[in-house]
């Protein structure tokens, strides 16, 4: 990877497309730390409102946050209603308020990979990596599985206008499910077929296995100031709650 500079990021904020990549980073870790390491869902709420205050203020699309959230959305679902049920019909105070502090640090969470990842170049983030000593193939497997993971979701599309312009309409029965199998099938051999490609492609380009990672640009003091925000906001909400034991 070359050397990068500053990349004009369309819609964002100048300021939060400057910020060096690896203050960057190490800042949004330490935010998602903190608001994990909160108990009190009002905390963890503000957390909340200020890292989506944060994508706003940035310039951020917020239907991109929106997105991200619907693809976690079903996990969450499936993490928390059981425990609001594990004792019948009826709901009891501790656990919805457990579950609703499980929800909220994880959309905090997903907000701050947001704000991450959409105000810089997937090449800045990834030479951030690098220069933070993370292992090069962790970096080239992410690499590459972010390169890959939009061919296989072309093929899946392409499968399903197949299985559309076969009247196929889905359901849960013994064909539909039949039908589901085969799919899978031809998905799995398509994603085999599709990395020995990428890899004969590699290959053939003298590809060592090893990702090429430019320099990174100074860390300036205005770099250093934004982080530090970030840090002492997430710190001050965590003295809070160490110093309002019965903060709900």
């Amino acid at each position: 990877m070359a050397s990068f500079e500053d990349e004009n990021i369309e819609g964002v904020r100048k300021w939060a497309s400057s910020w060096e990549p690896r203050t960057k980073f190490l800042a949004a870790v330490f935010y998602i730390f903190g608001v994990i390491s909160l108990q009190s869902l009002a905390l963890a709420f503000t957390a909340f409102i200020i890292a989506f205050a944060t994508v706003c203020f940035m310039g951020i699309p917020v239907k991109s946050l929106f997105k991200r959230c619907l693809i976690i959305t079903p996990f969450l679902l499936l993490m928390t209603i059981p425990l609001l049920f594990n004792q019948g019909l009826s709901l009891i105070h501790d656990n919805v308020i457990f579950a609703l502090l499980i929800i909220t640090k994880a959309f905090t969470s997903m907000t701050v990979l947001t704000i991450l990842l959409d105000s810089q170049s997937l090449e800045q983030f990834m030479n951030s990596l690098a220069h933070l000593k993370v292992p090069p193939i962790l970096i080239t497997v992410l690499m590459l599985s972010y390169r890959y993971v939009f061919l296989f979701l072309e093929d899946i599309q392409k499968m399903q206008l197949a299985a559309k312009a076969r009247f196929f309409n889905g359901g849960i029965n013994i064909k539909s499910l039949r039908t589901y199998g085969q799919l899978t099938g031809c998905l799995l051999i398509k994603s085999l077929d599709r990395s020995e490609h990428v890899y004969e492609a590699l290959t053939s380009r003298s590809f060592t296995g090893q990702l090429q990672f430019g320099s990174c640009k100074a860390v300036s003091k205005f770099d250093i100031s934004k982080s530090l925000v970030v840090v002492l906001t997430i710190s001050a909400l965590v003295i809070i709650e160490k110093s309002n034991i019965g903060l709900i």
